[in-house]
């Protein structure tokens, strides 16, 4: 596996984390994503990506392509060799970039175009480089201009970082807004609800913390230290973000480590009972 990564400098990190390039084998022929507090934009440089629905139905997904905010789990299909860039957005930093992507994005993989300008130059861009180094500097130009957030999105956001399982009333009162404007406001650069995210945002630091743990998972102190109140509430989390219980999703990814933590390895794709088997 070839990993290469760069955090971005302060005045971009309101808009983006960081940049990689990534080429490795899958370790699954299919691959749960589970939801992530923030979104992506990826140029796929190997075959194209499949993406399956509920039902088993597959689309091919663009070669350049947007991930928002994700309110439940993905199931993809990778090429043989997974070869592409990627940016990680903040939660509002697709709406900095182009207003109203944010929202148009959110729940969504969708081809690049549909919400961002310019996508066929930074593919073309990003293709031509030499090397990985090259790419990533490339993709990191298209963080150009951007357009300021409402600070009181940005202001809850911070808020939810420092503490997802804030009362939304409560965030709401700090922030010196209605509940209901809370709500309005973040959905509108977001895409999602504020105690959307927050949910989001706490699975995501429960699941990377059973990995960190090393060993057996204490399931009752992770889930304090995740803000859950009980295991039951644990179960329920797990259940609805990745249809597995705990010991399920453990089982699954225990022998890849904490690669597979957010993106697990899958040999068919997951369907409900009443649906057929999904076409190869």
């Amino acid at each position: 596996m070839i990993l290469e990564e760069r955090f971005l400098p302060p005045r971009l990190q309101a808009i983006a984390r960081r940049v990689w390039y990534l080429q490795t084998t899958p370790l699954g022929r299919f691959e749960k994503i589970l939801p992530l507090p923030f979104a992506h934009l990826i140029v796929n440089l190997s075959e194209p990506y499949r993406l399956y629905d509920r039902s088993g139905v597959a689309t091919r997904v663009a070669d350049a392509f947007v991930s928002g905010l994700q309110a439940e789990f993905l199931v993809i299909e990778s090429p043989p060799v997974i070869r592409h860039v990627g940016l990680e957005f903040t939660p509002a930093g697709l709406h900095a970039l182009v207003p109203g992507a944010g929202a148009a994005a959110a729940r969504r993989v969708q081809d690049a175009r549909a919400v961002l300008t310019d996508v066929d130059e930074l593919v073309e861009r990003v293709r031509t480089a030499t090397g990985p180094a090259e790419m990533m500097a490339r993709m990191e130009g298209l963080l150009g201009r951007v357009e300021p957030v409402d600070p009181v999105v940005t202001g809850a956001l911070e808020e939810l970082e420092d503490e997802p399982e804030v009362a939304m009333a409560a965030l709401a009162g700090r922030l010196g807004v209605s509940h209901g404007t809370l709500i309005a406001r973040f959905r509108a650069v977001t895409g999602v609800t504020p105690k959307q995210h927050a949910q989001v945002l706490r699975f995501h630091r429960f699941v990377s913390a059973v990995h960190e743990a090393g060993g057996t998972p204490d399931w009752a102190a992770l889930a304090v230290g995740a803000g859950y109140y009980d295991q039951p509430h644990v179960i329920r989390a797990f259940r609805r973000f990745s249809g597995w219980t705990p010991m399920e999703y453990y089982r699954l990814v225990a022998v890849h480590g904490p690669l597979a933590a957010h993106f697990v390895p899958l040999d068919q794709v997951p369907l409900t009972d009443d649906c057929p088997q999904a076409s190869s």
